[in-house]
């Protein structure tokens, strides 16, 4: 599981629901109330035992769709090979980049153990906000980890773009990962679709 799948991983199974004002009615504030929800979501989908196999896959696969940006996210770590990419490859390459992603996480979901996710701020900068976070594992409260979640507002709400676990960014990780596999293969593209397919048909025997 890439560093990526691991970061997102952590709102979808650890999280409780965080105390907002009364009226929260700027656009950090909304941006809070919106990962708030988005845990809160994800936290029912996480311990809802009746929810198993596809039916488990397609209600995530719904609630990424609704709530990250997918299409911004996978090209922005493709980065400079999606300028080369052909219109297929394109195609290809996002079709595996969401499948990825839903099979990793719900493939994990049974690892969820009662940690918290508290919401402990923002910070607006140009068309983006940063929803600043940590992740407390009960079991050893000293150890929270900050996770940053950095949002692009869309008609009236938000998607995620990025994630920042403890200064490091996720997309752009994900990116270095995508990169020194083409870079590896001269350059070439499918190089990298092979080894997404690889990865997915791996997750999809595990599932």
């Amino acid at each position: 599981m890439t560093v990526l799948h691991r970061a997102i991983f952590g709102l979808l199974v650890c999280v409780s629901l965080a105390a907002f004002p009364a009226h929260a009615d700027s656009k950090g504030e909304n941006a809070e109330k919106f990962v708030a929800k988005l845990g809160e979501t994800a936290l029912e989908m996480v311990t809802d035992k009746s929810l198993v196999g596809e039916a488990r896959r397609e209600e995530f696969r719904k609630l990424l769709q609704n709530n990250f940006d997918m299409a911004w996210i996978g090209q922005f770590v493709l980065g400079k090979h999606w300028r080369r990419a052909s219109p297929d490859q394109r195609e290809t390459y996002l079709k595996l980049f969401e499948e990825s992603v839903v099979f990793t996480y719900t493939n994990q979901f049974d690892e969820y153990s009662g940690q918290t996710f508290e919401v402990t701020g923002n910070i607006e900068s140009g068309r983006f906000t940063m929803v600043n976070s940590k992740i407390v594992n009960p079991a050893n409260p000293g150890s929270s980890v900050l996770v940053d979640w950095r949002l692009i507002e869309e008609a009236d709400s938000f998607r995620i773009v990025d994630v920042v676990i403890e200064g490091i960014s996720m997309g752009i990780t994900q990116r270095n990962e995508y990169s020194a596999v083409i870079d590896g293969n001269s350059g070439k593209i499918d190089s990298l679709l092979v080894k997404m397919e690889e990865i997915l048909e791996n997750l999809r025997r595990r599932a």
